[in-house]
């Protein structure tokens, strides 16, 4: 691994300046570039092979940093980083937290086309996300979707956008895991529903099976609307079935990143617990086999 090493002194420098206008949405996606604030989100990306273009970190950290991604590295000769050590006040300049980042890396997106996510067998539903606007719920989803292995995560238009920073931060770094796609409109997704045989679950709080009486074991898009206006009518007529979370009577509908937890452990529990019926079914005929007279 190639790492190249700079200081700089002040909030004025073109680097500086240039990292800092990633800060806003339509200059992340001018150049397709992210930042990530914190060490536990390098160290998730680098855990998974992927590697920042740049990383500003104090001054007098640079060789602790430097030796981590060299770590990392292993044999990837080609992989260059720029590092940066800097003051505390340009850290401060780069971070749309406010949170005293001690770390702040670049990254190219990660994001991918609706055309690469396939399903694989065993895998967990896709999740498809309808104008799910705040940040910090598409993070949490996206960090949901890694923990209850779904096959990817879709957003459609009008969603946070998952590469701002309070949604960065609620991902925890599963950003970098969960395969996952952008501004994928209706029709999108219905072609690729018809080109992949994959039906559309949809969720709403009003009507449908019972999440537990329903199929949500994989091979499915399980669709979820934004909190105030639900699925779009488009969603709900192209959906194969309709599921709901039954609650308490009287009690608020829940919000579409509790909502969406709710459902994909439910698809997890149901594919958890069909592996061990075919366990048990191979263990019992295994034994039967071995049975003498």
């Amino acid at each position: 691994m190639k790492i190249h090493s700079r200081w700089v002194a002040g909030s004025n420098n073109k680097v500086v300046k240039e990292t800092a206008r990633l800060k806003r949405k339509r200059n992340r996606y001018a150049g397709r570039l992210f930042l990530a604030e914190g060490e536990d989100l390098l160290e998730s990306a680098l855990g998974r092979g992927v590697f920042p273009e740049r990383v500003f970190v104090p001054g007098g950290h640079e060789e602790e940093m430097a030796e981590r991604l060299r770590q990392r590295a292993g044999g990837s000769a080609g992989a260059a980083v720029d590092l940066f050590s800097c003051p505390d006040m340009v850290l401060a300049r780069l971070s749309g937290l406010g949170s005293g980042s001690r770390v702040i890396s670049v990254f190219r997106f990660v994001d991918h086309p609706l055309g690469d996510l396939r399903p694989a067998p065993g895998a967990g539903t896709f999740l498809y996300l309808a104008g799910a606007a705040d940040p910090g719920n598409v993070g949490t989803l996206i960090r949901t979707a890694a923990a209850f292995g779904a096959g990817g995560v879709i957003l459609g238009p009008g969603c946070a956008d998952p590469y701002g920073a309070k949604a960065m931060r609620a991902t925890m770094g599963s950003i970098f895991e969960v395969p996952f796609c952008l501004d994928i409109s209706v029709r999108q997704l219905a072609a690729w529903t018809a080109e992949t045989g994959l039906d559309i679950i949809a969720a709403d709080p009003r009507q449908g099976k019972p999440a537990w009486e329903a199929d949500l074991s994989g091979e499915a898009i399980l669709a979820l609307g934004a909190e105030r206006d639900g699925l779009p009518e488009t969603v709900l007529t192209a959906a194969a079935r309709i599921v709901r979370i039954p609650q308490s009577a009287g009690a608020e509908s829940l919000n579409v990143a509790m909502a969406g937890s709710v459902l994909l452990y439910e698809g997890l529990r149901q594919r958890m617990r069909r592996a061990q019926s075919r366990a048990q079914v191979g263990r019992a005929g295994s034994s039967a086999g071995r049975l003498k007279f």
